[in-house]
């Protein structure tokens, strides 16, 4: 994995301010994939001056409507959150994810994805990233700022990256290939007619826990494509 390759995800931030200062330090950290998603102003005098030599960043910036779309050519998605939440989903301090991020071959892509300033990532945008990461703190109140943490992540990034060593690196699947096997799922249940003893959404979500953990490669989402297949009717004959 290469800092290039590595991009830092804003989800409706609010702050021009905080803008401009996360692309400043994504310029210190050697990191230049800026995704924003449904953002205030970019074309702001705070952008301007938070940003101090890095406003190429900003500029450059895609933007999108939706998480979604922002993640579709990723392979390693990080949500990051203020605090562990109770959904169970692998969660690492930042030293532990940059150690996962530098395991994916290069060309891959991974995503740092960072909530709104007020109330961080939904749960529902939680649930898009396969892993969680929160920064160990003394208290949670207050918290850090949402451009300090882009800078902590980004320079424990940067320092990792000084220190690669030649090591295996997997190919894990990207997200659009994981949101078609959810899909896939999902449809596959319903077509046995299964009812949860909760709901759907509750029980698929412990899949993507399950998926979470084992970050599968693109061979073992085709081969849990297969497996499904096996539930839909008229797949497959008995002597199959």
């Amino acid at each position: 994995m290469k800092l290039k390759d590595i991009c830092i995800i804003l989800v409706n931030p609010e702050s021009p301010g905080n803008i401009g200062a996360a692309a400043r330090a994504m310029k210190t950290s050697g990191l230049s994939d800026m995704r924003l998603v449904n953002p205030c102003e970019t074309d702001h005098a705070d952008v301007r001056k938070l940003a101090h030599r890095s406003r190429d960043i900003v500029d450059k910036a895609a933007h999108f409507t939706n998480l979604d779309d922002a993640l579709a050519d990723c392979h390693l998605v990080i949500g990051t959150t203020m605090r562990r939440r109770h959904n169970k989903f692998p969660n690492f301090n930042p030293d532990e994810v940059v150690e996962k991020v530098f395991e994916i071959a290069d060309g891959l892509r991974a995503a740092f994805v960072f909530g709104n300033e007020r109330n961080g990532l939904t749960n529902e945008q939680l649930n898009l990233c396969g892993v969680h990461s929160t920064i160990p703190t003394a208290t949670q109140n207050p918290a850090l700022n949402l451009s300090q943490a882009v800078m902590l992540f980004g320079n424990t990034l940067y320092c990792r990256s000084l220190q690669q060593t030649p090591r295996y690196q997997y190919q894990p699947a990207a997200q659009h290939e994981l949101k078609a096997f959810y899909d896939h799922l999902e449809k596959a249940i319903r077509a046995t007619r299964f009812k949860p003893r909760d709901d759907m959404k509750t029980f698929l979500s412990r899949f993507k826990r399950l998926i979470g953990r084992a970050q599968p490669e693109q061979r073992d989402i085709n081969m849990l494509h297969k497996i499904i297949q096996i539930l839909e009717p008229g797949k497959y004959s008995r002597e199959e």
